[in-house]
């Protein structure tokens, strides 16, 4: 299968699964990359406590469009 094919039948998946399925999956990737980027974060600045890590993770993963109080 190539991508374009692979990405094809995804799309098919999707559009069978109901709202809150896809809505759970958008929230599970979400989590994912916020744990990816507080990683990195993490990596970057090793000194900085968990509650930092966190905030500047959500200011990257937004554009800094969300407030992180």
């Amino acid at each position: 299968m190539n991508p374009q094919e692979g990405a094809r039948k995804q799309i098919e998946i999707y559009k069978r699964m109901t709202g809150s399925e896809r809505l759970r999956i958008v929230f599970e990737l979400w989590e994912m990359a916020l744990a990816q980027t507080k990683a990195s974060e993490k990596s970057l600045h090793p000194d900085l406590s968990e509650e930092e890590i966190t905030k500047r993770s959500r200011k990257r993963m937004t554009g800094g469009t969300i407030s992180c109080n």
